[in-house]
């Protein structure tokens, strides 16, 4: 395949431009993707840039994962791929090639979901006398919105954020499990990109970025520090399809583009493939609603139909969810459309207060219907866990939230008032988790009745664990089975 196959002459512009700093505003199927793969075609095939200095940020794992695909179909050569990451994988990824050059606590240790739930939200909230879960997410949220949008670096933020105690407890929580909040790894990198503190492999020469209008303030820092440093950025999106004001998107971003970056060049794509008539010009229509979006034509493909866009109201959920299972009835029986061919999307869907209602309406009508599950979901069971603890002490046997799941959830008798003991002797030593439990092993005296049973599990997980030869990654299924012997 040549990097111009079948591109339009917009597309073609875009996907071979050198020489400066470049914005694609491209609106909804006018091929950005598309764009977005053949230069970086173009740029291996084409101009020889080695695929290592090139890297390509998007802003979710579903669209890094697409671009990856696309890519090994159409390079000639696929043996060397350039870097295709999220931003959070970017930021983890040079934090962690240079991990003593942070601020974060040593070794680098990014909590997880079920350990940002079970450990760090519940012990906090009992840390902080709090009455409720949602307090403590509030606050963390609170956080993470003055890490994406800066407000951390204002004068006197500390005075300002609600709780100040949550600060210091947090920061004390933190050292003595030794962890990093995801939410917090791009301002990391930020912060380390300021001080001029990271070793490159390979410096990058291309920076492409996807979505440019869902990044936020912290994003678009790291990106204006990566070019400060050599980069040649590329970046393609549209502001009338920012979608993430929950994470603080700044659209300004996009907006300002030439002024952020001068020179630089401003291209844009003007011919939806994707749209008939009536449904673009009813998507025109909303978008222009928005007084300061980006001006931008975009046009028909030749050929195009009219199309048509039906607006469908309802009284309650229920007849909503009856309507819906019509209309799939409707396009499997009338129109011989596949079930596997139809999406149905709800905005939120907590305790499944929607999906529910439609799945039993769908159902009804004996169609094949099923809700998306997540496939992760067997490493939130207690063997899922266990295994996942295993495998971190496996790295690093001092990994000291590994130890406290464990420990929890095995059943071993222990309980919240042994943690919290556990927890208030490591906050008066200066110490980790790990530290404590281990001189509890060697003198189980320190914790009165209790210390005899963290004693005995300490030792027989560290058996089984010394059954396995540190200097090679075990067999998966051997492992396997020792995760079944502590169920």
């Amino acid at each position: 395949m040549s990097w111009n196959d079948d591109l339009d002459p917009d597309q073609i512009a875009a996907a071979s431009h050198q020489g400066t700093h470049s914005r694609l505003l491209a609106g909804p199927g006018t091929g950005k993707t598309l764009t977005l793969i053949r230069r970086i075609i173009y740029l291996i095939e084409e101009q020889n840039i080695d695929p290592h200095k090139i890297a390509i940020l998007t802003f979710t794992r579903s669209a890094r994962n697409e671009l990856e695909e696309r890519l090994k179909e159409g390079l000639n050569n696929t043996e060397s791929l350039p870097q295709i990451l999220t931003l959070h994988s970017f930021a983890l990824g040079m934090i962690l090639r240079n991990p003593t050059r942070t601020r974060l606590p040593q070794p680098i240790r990014v909590a997880d979901d079920y350990e940002e739930r079970k450990v760090i939200v519940e012990e906090m909230k009992d840390i902080l006398n709090l009455n409720s879960i949602k307090e403590v997410y509030d606050l963390f949220n609170k956080l993470s919105a003055d890490w994406e949008t800066l407000a951390i670096e204002e004068e006197g933020w500390e005075t300002r954020f609600p709780n100040p105690q949550f600060l210091g407890a947090w920061q004390e929580h933190r050292n003595i499990y030794g962890y990093t909040l995801r939410s917090e790894l791009v301002y990391q990198l930020k912060l380390a990109l300021e001080e001029e503190n990271l070793e490159f492999d390979v410096l990058v020469e291309h920076l492409l970025v996807d979505e440019y209008q869902d990044l936020n303030p912290c994003d678009l820092a790291v990106i204006k520090h990566m070019t400060s440093l050599g980069s040649e950025l590329f970046c393609a999106g549209d502001d009338d399809q920012s979608i993430y004001g929950f994470r603080y998107a700044n659209l300004e971003g996009i907006r300002r583009f030439s002024e952020e970056y001068d020179p630089s060049a401003l291209m844009s794509l003007e011919t939806c493939y994707r749209c008939d008539e009536e449904i673009l010009q009813l998507g025109l229509y909303i978008a222009e609603q928005d007084p300061r979006r980006e001006p931008k034509i975009i046009n028909c493909r030749e050929g195009c139909g009219q199309g048509h866009v039906r607006i469908l109201k309802f009284v309650h959920q229920q007849e909503e969810a009856d309507g819906i299972a019509t209309i799939c009835n409707w396009l499997i029986s009338n129109r011989g459309i596949d079930p596997s061919k139809i999406l149905i999307l709800v905005r939120s869907d907590r305790n499944r207060i929607f999906s529910k209602v439609a799945l039993d309406a769908i159902q009804n009508k004996g169609l094949p219907v099923r809700i998306e599950s997540n496939p992760l979901a067997p490493l939130f069971t207690d063997e899922g866990r266990i295994f996942i603890c295993l495998l971190h002490l496996f790295m690093n046997p001092q990994d000291n939230l590994a130890w406290r799941v464990l420990l929890d959830i095995r059943n071993n008798g222990l309980g919240s008032s042994t943690f919290k003991r556990i927890y208030e002797i490591a906050r008066t030593q200066g110490s980790t988790f790990y530290e404590v439990i281990s001189q509890v092993r060697s003198n189980p005296d320190i914790i009165p009745r209790r210390g005899i049973m963290i004693q005995r599990e300490l030792n027989l997980i560290l058996d089984l664990l010394e059954q396995f030869d540190i200097n090679s990654f075990p067999d998966l299924n051997s492992f396997i089975g020792l995760s079944a012997l502590l169920k």
